[in-house]
């Protein structure tokens, strides 16, 4: 079976992007897309006069929809097909796993807050921690049609373990060849930084290509999620990848932890990989 990537799509400008961006990613394995949308039925709780309309808003609803989905499937330049779920979202995320093993999922990050990204941290959270699966998020505003060449992977200086599907991305970045660099945010201003142990802990992984010492980027005297975007910045970086560990991920990624803040900061694509350890 070709290698996949399911894309959250609520049909917005956001989600077009991502699907753009996942397209220009499979091309290069030669594999598909599955676009995956939820959808969201008209409220159920009408005067009985209103049924009839409701009923008729419903379908009418539901067929554009599907026509839209389709319109989009033959806009893309890879393989793709759609599935229109009417399961609560959690369930279709999980079916959507369980039947295309996909090598992530990803979604468009949108300039204000849709319902989709609104419900994700609460409805898929226990299926997406429990699946280790990884997820890239594409701000609505990426504009640069190039594969990222220069990727920031954010360390924090603990050894960590790497689920199955998270080492599954290997033929991807590998096949990407981007120029790596390990960004690590130092605690202290002075003394010890621990940033080799950051560099030797992605090495491990073998995910990222070839790292050297000179892969090593630190930033001290700044938050930890100030230092990951100023490298990002300074380094011209394309994508930002952030290790997010089992009590962030991902009701934490999208509330309050290092990871959330970049995901909602950051001007370019940022992929959450997640760990076990």
């Amino acid at each position: 079976m070709k290698p996949a990537v399911v894309v959250l799509t609520d049909l917005s400008a956001a989600s077009g992007n991502a699907q753009a961006y996942a397209a220009r990613l499979v091309a290069r394995l030669h594999g598909r897309l599955v676009l995956l949308h939820v959808y969201q039925s008209l409220d159920p709780l009408r005067a009985p006069e209103e049924l009839v309309l409701t009923a008729a808003a419903e379908l009418a609803g539901r067929q554009k929809v599907q026509a839209d989905l389709q319109q989009q499937v033959r806009q893309l330049p890879v393989p793709t097909e759609a599935e229109l779920s009417f399961d609560p979202l959690a369930t279709a995320v999980a079916n959507a796993v369980r039947r295309h093993h996909p090598l992530l999922l990803a979604m468009g990050r949108a300039v204000h807050s849709t319902p989709l990204e609104r419900l994700l941290p609460h409805e898929v959270e226990p299926i997406l921690r429990a699946a280790h699966y990884p997820l890239l998020l594409v701000p609505e505003s990426w504009a640069e049609p190039e594969l990222p060449q220069r990727v920031l992977v954010a360390a924090d200086g603990r050894a960590f373990t790497l689920p199955a599907p998270t080492l599954a991305l290997r033929e991807l970045l590998l096949a990407l060849q981007p120029t790596t660099a390990v960004g690590h945010v130092a605690h202290e201003t002075h003394g010890p930084s621990h940033g080799d142990v950051a560099l030797k802990s992605v090495q491990s992984t073998q995910l990222f290509g070839h790292l050297t010492n000179n892969s090593l980027y630190e930033v001290r005297e700044e938050t930890p999620a100030d230092g990951i975007l100023h490298a990002a910045a300074e380094l011209k970086s394309q994508l930002i990848v952030m290790l997010a560990r089992p009590h962030t991920f991902f009701g934490g990624v999208f509330h309050r932890s290092v990871t959330a803040q970049v995901l909602h900061r950051s001007p370019v694509p940022v992929l959450v990989l997640p760990t076990v350890a």
